[in-house]
């Protein structure tokens, strides 16, 4: 090899080596703004339900539709065509079919607690879902794994039954397993899926065009649950209620799902569910900061290992080891 070629070849390794790193960078900050808006989810859906003016099934198919809506209508006025104008029949299949995953959390997750389920046991859904995408994405997309993110998972879904109290000083507090908990379990499979099957589609038209369309007939999913079941439509018309279905449609759900979505772009599932286990760490920060709640002892142990898990995760541990060598 000439000195031309050999220059050529090694300038190139460190050019697509700063690109890998790049795009590991990008996909960690969209992986921690979808958890710093789910984050936030639920108490702006405590607050609302408390209120008493709208109920589940129409705070979630309205904030899904309007989510869906705000994104595609960006869309149209960024590109000046209608999205989604080069789908594929195959394209608008997916989209369609994958949205029913979406729904089917929402849906699952509040049939569940209408059969009475305590937080505690609904609460299992966010500990659940990450280690579900994780065993997904090996056995569906047949993602890489090591040993060291396996543990990191591992980690992670016990320091987030500590974190959601679901494992407490006294034990195991979920003392029996109901209808209700299997309509979790299954609502955490439904969103492993939406993330896992999302993930081809999003790599061949985008984390917003696939975000946009899915919210939407996710909404349209649930809104035609709702009748079907016979359920009231109770939609928000004081100014409070307005505001915070506002918010709910524009962070939690548009901003989050683009945010989840577009992540899957840069990391491997695996990462992007260790990240998942983070948001049980705000919901209860935010809980202490705005609504007084206590944070135990338990659940400060559940977050050190949460944050533990992060840090063995082997492309979080890959980026720090390079962040540290350039500031040395």
């Amino acid at each position: 090899m000439g000195n031309s070629a050999f220059f050529n070849a090694l300038f190139s390794g460190k050019s697509n080596m700063e690109q890998r790193k790049h795009h590991q960078a990008t996909g960690i900050f969209w992986a921690a703004v979808s958890v710093l808006c789910w984050g936030t989810l639920f108490p702006a859906v405590s607050y609302l339900i408390k209120r008493g003016n709208v109920d589940c099934y129409s705070m979630a198919h309205i904030r899904f539709l309007a989510a869906g809506l705000i994104i595609l209508c960006i869309l149209r006025f960024k590109n000046k065509k209608f999205p989604g104008s080069e789908f594929r029949k195959k394209d608008w299949f997916l989209i369609i079919f994958q949205s029913i995953f979406a729904a089917g959390m929402s849906v699952l997750l509040f049939y569940g607690q209408s059969l009475g389920l305590p937080v505690v046991n609904a609460s299992m859904l966010e500990a659940e879902a990450p280690l579900l995408i994780f065993i997904l994405g090996i056995l569906i997309l047949h993602s890489k794994t090591s040993l060291l993110q396996t543990m990191g998972l591992v980690f992670g879904f016990g320091g987030s039954l500590l974190v959601l109290k679901v494992v407490g000083k006294d034990g195991f507090m979920i003392k029996s397993f109901s209808t209700g908990d299997m309509m979790v379990f299954l609502g955490a499979v439904c969103w492993a899926l939406y993330t896992v099957l999302a993930n081809p589609t999003i790599k061949r038209i985008g984390g917003l065009l696939y975000t946009g369309w899915s919210l939407f007939f996710a909404g349209l999913w649930i809104l035609l649950f709702q009748l079907s079941a016979g359920f009231e439509l109770h939609y928000p018309v004081e100014i409070p209620d307005v505001l915070c279905t506002l918010y709910l449609g524009l962070i939690p759900t548009a901003l989050a799902f683009f945010s989840w979505n577009n992540a899957q772009r840069y990391i491997s599932t695996g990462l992007l569910a260790v990240s998942g286990y983070f948001t049980p760490i705000l919901t209860a920060l935010l809980g202490w900061l705005f609504f007084s709640e206590t944070i135990t002892i338990v659940q400060g142990t559940g977050m050190i290992f949460v944050i533990g898990s992060a840090l063995i995760e082997p492309e979080i541990a890959n980026l720090l080891r390079n962040w540290s060598r350039r500031k040395n």
